[in-house]
């Protein structure tokens, strides 16, 4: 299965479902028509043992990041969309399998290494408490396409 995202292709060969989650287009099956209070990541891929949510931001011009401000900022957009994500499928009731949340984000590596220190710890990845019988996200990867490459052999990123 390929999946495109501007300039981006996406091999998931051994997906059993995937899809643009966050489709603008209201006559498609995957719109889920609540763009206007929530948010939604950019991929929704089911595979045998885990669903991926994927979200993609191209900021190759990282010195927008030279004040904790738009860093932070970033960090609430990437906890928002999972968020958000994850409570859309939790009433379809599509959360039945594990979610692993990848972000690509074309970033210089120490601002990546930085990030993912950061939403990891906004985001439970663990059981926090005897209450809770599953974690929200069982991990949370932030790659750059170089990165994701070479972590994720079987889902090769391109450009077209």
């Amino acid at each position: 299965m390929i999946l495109e995202e501007g300039t981006l292709q996406f091999d998931f060969s051994d997906a059993l479902t995937g899809f643009k989650f966050d489709e603008p287009d209201k006559t498609s099956p995957n719109f889920h028509g609540l763009s206007h209070c929530m948010k939604a990541v950019d991929f929704v891929v089911e595979l045998d043992d885990c669903y991926l949510f994927i979200e993609i931001k191209d900021y190759r011009d990282s010195s927008r990041f030279s004040d904790n401000g738009e860093f932070n900022d970033l960090v609430k957009i990437l906890f928002t969309k999972f968020r958000d994500s994850f409570i859309y499928r939790w009433a379809e009731e599509k959360t039945d399998k594990p979610i692993k949340y990848l972000c690509l984000i074309e970033l210089e590596n120490p601002l990546i290494s930085r990030l993912m220190t950061e939403l990891k710890r906004m985001l439970p990845q663990t059981t926090p408490n005897a209450r809770w019988r599953k974690p929200v996200a069982v991990a949370c990867i932030i790659a750059n396409v170089d990165s994701w490459n070479a972590s994720f052999p079987d889902w090769q990123i391109s450009r077209i």
